[in-house]
């Protein structure tokens, strides 16, 4: 059994959870003393003056509120004997120190120094430098630091990215451990599986499932147990040490861990995207991006073209077909020296028409879709709603490249090439019209 290390969860749960320090507690500023006001004049003097009326002073602003026990705003301390109730989620924190019960989870990124001494009665999730628990953790822990120390038990399962892991002996994990690092040395008690890819791994400790190590090195010290089955890969084989300490079988694969990740992936029938998830919305948005340019460029002739698509798609498809073919022609006609820079020029041109001809078809594809729902919306919002929907059906094995290379091309290049032929047409039949007589000339020869 894998652990899942879930790492979007807790990072996504860091970044959206950030709540601000709250401000130190200040003594309240005194009120300023009232002005006395001027004594009155005599009323039978002669020379009496009016005396303006004092303003009243402002009100003193409100003290701050007082901090929330047990943090402060250099870190999160829960002392010796105090509980804090509730989850702690700190960004940028200095440092953190739980010698008392912490009774939920903890939240902590960007922290030089993690330490717990005391209870948390919730998961733990740290990002930082150096973390180090004596204490006891009653769910799971997911740490990626530089420097990982773990000396207590943890009920749940254990999930570590760093530089260094230590399992001490007083550390006792009750679920699985999962770790990716450049060294681990376990000499505690791990209950359920233990899954290590990384450089060394030291074997001092207890482990009662199955152990999968993916390392440069395996170290194993007097003491060391593993009670399931050991499925390794190392640099070199060192079956017969592994069976003096494992209670199944010992299997020894010799593929790197690149070889045997390509391998699982292999496995697995569905992809969502060939190059990655970040790559598809990169060609998403170049599409997006590119497709907003034509628009802005040829916004006047926007409704022709998908007028095409929508009224004549099969048209627009075979005119599309009959372009590659002219393409094919143009190409051949290299023999001829002096064509040379002709050909290439069109062949340059073609293929940004056709890169650029997927572009009706997704707005056309957007508005039967918001025409659908009932959300007319312009040609931008039209062409990404098309665009996302096209670029998930390229994903799909065989269907995807078809629709990708040929469908959509050629129903694009055809639909842009008959509104072209369309719009000339018009223009050369205007020009063969006789102009219409001056109203001016009309009127004197009257």
């Amino acid at each position: 059994m894998k652990v899942s290390a879930g790492p979007a969860r807790w990072v996504l749960a860091t970044f959206l959870a950030l709540v601000a320090l709250p401000a130190l507690a200040g003594n309240a500023p005194k009120p300023p003393a009232k002005a006395v006001p001027a004594p009155a004049a005599p009323e039978d003097s002669a020379d009496s003056i009016d005396v303006p009326d004092v303003p009243e002073p402002p009100e003193p602003p409100e003290p701050p509120d007082a901090p929330n026990p047990g943090e402060s705003v250099k870190g999160v301390t829960v002392r010796a004997g105090e509980t804090h109730k509730g989850n702690i989620f700190r960004l940028l924190s200095p440092a953190v120190d739980i010698e008392g019960i912490q009774d939920g989870d903890l939240t902590i990124t960007a922290a030089p120094l993690v330490r717990i001494s005391g209870v948390v009665n919730g998961d733990v999730f740290v990002a930082g430098s150096k973390f180090d628990l004596t204490g006891t953790i009653k769910k799971s822990a997911r740490i990626a630091a530089g420097d990982v120390t773990i000396d207590g038990p943890i009920d749940g399962n254990l999930s570590v990215t760093c530089g260094n892991l230590v399992l001490g002996s007083k550390a006792h994990i009750r679920g699985n451990v999962e770790c990716y690092s450049g060294q681990f040395v376990n000499h505690g008690t791990i209950d359920g599986t233990m899954q290590f890819t990384g450089g060394t791994i030291v074997l001092g400790g207890k482990v009662a499932g199955n152990a999968e190590i993916t390392a440069d090195a395996i170290q194993i010290e007097k003491g060391a147990r593993i009670d399931g089955s050991v499925a390794y890969s190392t640099r070199n084989r060192i079956d017969e040490a592994l069976k003096a300490i494992a209670g199944g079988t010992v299997t020894y694969d010799e593929r790197p861990a690149a070889a045997k990740k390509k391998k699982d992936e292999a496995k697995s029938p569905l992809h969502v995207t060939r190059f990655g998830f970040g790559k598809w919305i990169a060609f998403l948005l170049a599409s997006y991006l590119f497709g907003c340019a034509l628009i802005a460029i040829f916004r006047s002739h926007e409704d022709a073209v998908i007028g095409r698509i929508r009224g004549d798609a099969l048209r627009s498809f075979g005119i599309g077909f009959v372009s590659v073919l002219v393409t094919i022609a143009v190409i051949l006609s290299l023999i001829l020296i002096l064509t040379i820079p002709f050909v290439i020029i069109y062949v340059l041109a073609y293929l940004v028409l056709w890169y650029l001809a997927r572009v009706p078809v997704a707005i056309w594809l957007g508005r039967v879709i918001l025409d659908a729902i009932g959300r007319p919306a312009s040609p931008y919002v039209a062409l990404l709603v098309g665009l996302i929907p096209l670029h998930l059906a390229f994903q799909f094995p065989y269907l995807g490249p078809i629709l990708h290379w040929c469908v959509m091309p050629l129903l694009g290049v055809g639909a842009m090439i008959t509104t072209y032929l369309e719009i000339r047409q018009a223009r050369k039949a205007a020009a063969a019209m006789p102009p219409p007589p001056d109203v001016a000339t009309a009127v004197s020869a009257s």
